[in-house]
């Protein structure tokens, strides 16, 4: 997941990984922003060679796009603010509250394919945002008791951005998280040549750093 610092600079576990293999192969990264739900089209139609911002790998963008080896095994989060007391005893309890999240993001597959026919939650109800910065700004302001956040987002709003929320349900290890390359891209061959490079703790060491 990506964010801006206080002078504006993005910051994030993906630029960083991606940023550091594009200097060790000394080639030069042109960044473009894109709203979360044009990024992977922008890469599937041509317009971008690589997305990154904590893109969960599945099998339906699997169909259009081509991804690393996942860099990161994921854990999925119900959250609120500190101050509103919600305790989720039982997922039946789902139902008495608002959950939101951007559009375009693997919680929607959660809800659809476990959820939902479980009856725990329904996706009609779900209220969807561009992006994570809209849907905490509307939980801290009282408009949705529960964000769906992966866990990366979590420590950056929590120990980065110092916003006073708490996790109430955790979906554990649940999701993977890759980078995001156009078909048939040969640099997709050489990132993951370049993660093997690193090796494991090293990759997790970076990780690590955007959590604190």
């Amino acid at each position: 997941m990506l964010f801006k610092s206080a002078d504006g600079k993005l910051q994030g576990i993906d630029l960083e990984l991606f940023s550091s293999y594009c200097q060790s192969r000394h080639c030069k990264l042109n960044i473009t922003e894109y709203a979360w739900d044009g990024m992977l089209g922008a890469v599937a139609s041509g317009q971008a060679d690589v997305a990154f911002s904590g893109i969960s790998i599945t099998d339906k963008r699997k169909k259009v796009i081509d991804f690393s080896e996942p860099y990161y095994i994921n854990s999925f989060y119900l959250v609120s603010m500190a101050n509103h007391k919600i305790t989720l005893n039982n997922l039946n309890e789902l139902n008495q509250y608002s959950i939101g999240y951007p559009r375009g993001m693997a919680y929607s597959d959660l809800i659809k394919n476990d959820l939902e026919p479980k009856g725990y939650y329904s996706l009609s109800k779900v209220k969807l945002y561009p992006t994570y910065n809209e849907t905490m700004t509307d939980l801290k302001n009282g408009n949705l008791d529960l964000a769906f956040i992966e866990e990366p987002v979590y420590f950056t709003f929590k120990n980065k951005k110092k916003m006073p929320i708490e996790s109430r349900y955790v979906f554990k290890n649940v999701d993977q998280l890759g980078i995001a390359f156009k078909k048939g891209s040969p640099v997709r061959d050489d990132f993951n040549l370049w993660l093997k490079e690193q090796g494991p703790q090293k990759i997790s060491g970076i990780v690590d750093n955007w959590m604190k």
